[in-house]
């Protein structure tokens, strides 16, 4: 395990030497103004994630190097875990070597390594969910369930979408002859374990009409999940041709994978309910370290050669994954990236709108998305602007203006403004810097008057997911 543990130690400074060329991206706001208002959940995610924000900015602070530290701790600590259930999988050094390699090199991976999003420690979960379940197949202990049951309680107390993964491994499972292991109380206490650990969101959920579902059934995109398969070789890059695919042959074919099929059914079933359900391509991230793991284990006798293949042939994907290119390329590379361009022009954002502020004393800020409202409320607030408001997601619920207000200054809602409004000026137009065309840019900056209803029969007009 030496060779995994350089290889997380690398991927740590990677990431915090890289932390700084570009900025924010547009959901770190969101996040860190979640992690300031800490609740058992929000409109579109469960709390874990908030939490980690809380306590890297209490930590480390709240400037783009500072936010990047648990991301990276994360990542270094997904290679890691995938290097163990290499190990579990009966693979040697080598195996777990290359194991950590794959999880290092994957864009999926570095890209959620360099800023923390949910998907960030779902991998991390859905990789140690998968070494407890190897764990109780190699040693027949049922009493690993407890374990699997506290890892799946976590991954749905950070996103409900690792269910697509718990649910393709519990038929992958069901579908072999490892069934014989679901039958233990241990595997009730597992679940019983897992959900008194989301309860705590389960109850939110249920007092605010189950908003999360709302989202999910907002954002469906069958035709993103339809791209689902391909895909999966694009977000792995070279680890997907040179590790995932030979790991999931090894695990369907092989006689010392057999035991262990569960898991590339699993991943099959778990790709199918992504698709099925309109899910995002990368919802089937959680139940990728595993056949990494199981392509090193595949590739445990083979030459140096493939490891320094690895490196150099992912080193080709760096420039996509992760912002190492010069800002003046960032759009390029947004068009196979699109997060790259959501990482630039956020001080700019807050630059056009400060002095308009500064001009309208006492008009309220209303933006078109938590991003902006975020970047405003971070960067914004410490140079004398107000706390701004916003109809999107969960900053629906975190205050508004009261009465009718004399001026407004509004960012986007062009088709509604002008409803809600008699007197409505464009007054600036956001351009993304370097010329990104990200999705702020472009965006209208209005001054609007004349108020054509109070804001408590307004302000549910604004919500939006």
């Amino acid at each position: 395990m030496t060779g995994a543990w350089i290889v997380a130690g690398a991927v740590f400074v990677f990431h915090l030497a890289t932390a700084t060329i570009y900025g924010y991206h547009r959901d770190e706001f969101y996040y860190l103004a979640q992690g300031r208002r800490l609740a058992w959940g929000y409109v579109d995610n469960p709390p874990l994630t908030p939490f980690l924000y809380r306590v890297d900015s209490a930590l480390f602070g709240t400037s783009r190097l500072a936010l990047a530290v648990m991301p990276a701790l994360l990542h270094a600590g997904l290679v890691i875990v995938t290097a163990l259930v290499a190990r579990e999988l009966g693979g040697n050094g080598r195996a777990a070597f290359l194991a950590a390699l794959g999880a290092a090199i994957a864009p999926v991976f570095i890209t959620t390594g360099h800023f923390l999003g949910t998907v960030t420690p779902e991998t991390v979960l859905g990789a140690a969910l998968a070494l407890f379940v190897v764990r109780v197949i190699r040693t027949d202990d049922p009493r690993w369930w407890l374990a699997v049951g506290v890892l799946v309680g976590l991954g749905m107390l950070d996103h409900w979408t690792i269910a697509f993964f718990v649910i393709g491994l519990g038929v992958g499972i069901l579908v072999t002859p490892q069934r014989a292991l679901l039958w233990s109380r241990w595997t009730l206490l597992g679940a019983a374990v897992a959900f008194l650990i989301v309860l705590p969101n389960l109850i939110w959920q249920a007092q605010h009409d189950f908003p999360q579902l709302t989202f999910a059934k907002e954002i469906r995109d069958y035709a993103a999940a339809a791209r689902a398969l391909p895909v999966q070789f694009l977000i792995l890059g070279a680890a997907s041709v040179l590790l995932a695919l030979p790991g999931l042959l090894w695990l369907l074919r092989n006689a010392a994978g057999r035991p262990y099929r569960a898991l590339a059914i699993g991943f099959f079933a778990t790709l199918v309910l992504v698709i099925a359900t309109g899910g995002k391509e990368y919802y089937t991230a959680a139940a990728l370290p595993m056949l990494l793991a199981a392509g090193g284990v595949h590739y445990q006798h083979a030459s140096w050669a493939l490891p320094v293949a690895l490196v150099g042939i992912g080193a080709l994907f760096l420039p996509f994954s992760t912002p190492l290119l010069p800002l003046s390329t960032a759009d390029t590379v947004r068009g196979l990236n699109p997060e790259i361009g959501e990482m630039i022009g956020w001080s700019h954002v807050v630059d056009v709108v400060r002095p308009i502020a500064a001009a309208h004393p006492g008009a309220p800020i209303i933006t078109s998305n938590y991003s902006e409202a975020g970047a405003i409320e971070l960067l914004g607030k410490p140079k004398g602007m107000p706390q701004p408001y916003s109809g999107h997601l969960t900053y629906w619920y975190w205050g508004r203006p009261h009465g009718v207000s004399d001026e407004v200054i509004v960012l986007g809602l062009d088709r509604h403004v002008k409803r809600w409004f008699a007197d409505v000026q464009p007054v600036a137009t956001i351009h993304t810097p370097h010329g990104v065309h990200n999705q702020e840019d472009g965006t209208t900056v209005w001054l609007a008057r004349g108020q054509r209803e109070d804001w408590d029969r307004l302000w549910p007009q604004l919500q939006h997911y």
